[in-house]
């Protein structure tokens, strides 16, 4: 991800950005390469079952709602682009 954005002149948070407008397009994603990088398999599933039940879409609340697992914005961020894509809004 940071090659792609380096390359597109852009911040991390700017490509993530443009990821969930085109998740939220309905266009589907293959992020696994990336999120693997960034969180092991329980870490995602624990965001995943968060995204599932959380009554407001705020990356801030998540945060503070997750804060045992210390998780960063960008990584909230990812995971609230595949469930997007994965699970529709």
């Amino acid at each position: 991800m940071e090659t792609i954005a380096k390359n597109k002149g852009w911040k991390i948070s700017e490509l993530l950005e443009e990821m969930e407008t085109i998740a939220a397009s309905g266009t589907k994603l293959n992020l696994g390469y990336a999120i693997d990088e960034m969180l092991d398999e329980a870490d995602q599933e624990e965001i995943i079952e968060y995204f599932k039940t959380c009554e407001t879409s705020s990356l801030d609340v998540a945060q503070q709602e997750l804060a045992e697992f210390d998780f960063n914005w960008e990584q909230l961020k990812i995971m609230r682009i595949k469930f997007l894509a994965e699970y529709g809004m």
